[in-house]
């Protein structure tokens, strides 16, 4: 009995004793769409290529600072101390956002000369200051040594470097 009188006791005092209601909050949505910008801060370059009577078919050159230490692997530059440059940028946008960048080179040959590059995906987050670095290296195969041997000169090739956020 005294269990039932508690609980009768019980819901009448919540029933006086409390109260409900509902409010509202509001808040302020801010969009800020900071531009994504690239800049090149170094261009990619190769040491002086050579080709000669020693040269094969597949002899190569990099574009990185610091020369291979296999000779054979880079018998196409001309001076195995020298280096290249790897291909330098800087990404910008809004700090802290991540991004995802790709860089790819269609198949070109020139003069007997072929530029080739893996064709790369991958992310970075944008520094305090909303910048990231990134760098890539490709290389200068000899394809075929009786055109290039017969073709001095400059020769151009390009890449693509695409950035977006995530």
């Amino acid at each position: 009995m005294f269990k039932k009188a508690s609980s009768t006791l019980a819901l009448l005092v919540m029933s006086f004793g409390s109260a409900a209601a509902t409010y509202q909050v509001d808040v302020n949505l801010v969009v800020e769409r900071a531009p994504l910008q690239i800049a090149q801060t170094t261009a990619m370059s190769f040491p002086e290529l050579l080709v000669n009577e020693a040269s094969k078919n597949g002899d190569s050159c990099y574009a990185i600072e610091t020369p291979m230490p296999n000779p054979i692997a880079s018998a196409l530059c001309n001076d195995a101390n020298v280096g290249g440059k790897r291909a330098t940028f800087t990404v910008s946008g809004t700090p802290h956002a991540q991004v995802v960048y790709t860089f790819s080179a269609p198949d070109q040959t020139q003069d007997g000369l072929r530029f080739t590059m893996t064709d790369m995906t991958a992310g970075a987050q944008l520094d305090n200051a909303g910048e990231a670095s990134v760098s890539f290296a490709a290389s200068i195969v000899l394809d075929d040594k009786d055109v290039a041997i017969n073709a001095p000169g400059t020769k151009s090739f390009s890449y693509d470097f695409v950035a977006a956020y995530q």
